[in-house]
């Protein structure tokens, strides 16, 4: 008999998983296309000689959503994602999120004690 750590052989059911997935593909579908309507909106204010095709129109559209789909998935996209994520997910699964800043309770802290040093 083969013991195996291989992922296959254990029931999907005691697979280890990430609790904050769908609100990360929530957030990120979101940044996404607000991303995506930024850019056709940025792309208009564009001043042009003659009106662009209905093909150019639809590549055009096609690439501000490649970008937009880019850019959300990145790390370092508009933080859209980061925001929605602090807002939608459940307090008690925050600990699962990948980019948890570790720094932030010390920054609350440096605001409190700013606020009270301005109030004397």
């Amino acid at each position: 008999m083969k013991v195996g750590t291989d992922f296959k052989t254990i029931p999907a059911q005691n697979r280890p998983t990430n609790p904050v997935k769908p609100f990360e593909d929530i957030a990120e579908g979101m940044e996404a296309n607000f991303t995506s309507h930024m850019l056709a909106e940025m792309r208009k204010t564009i001043p042009k000689e003659s009106p662009d095709s209905s093909a150019m129109e639809y590549y055009n559209s096609l690439l501000d959503y490649e970008r937009a789909q880019l850019m959300a998935k990145s790390d370092t996209g508009l933080g859209v994602k980061k925001v929605i994520l602090d807002q939608i997910v459940p307090q008690n699964m925050k600990h699962y999120l990948k980019n948890a800043r570790a720094t932030e309770p010390s920054q609350v802290v440096t605001t409190v004690s700013m606020k009270e040093n301005t109030n004397e």
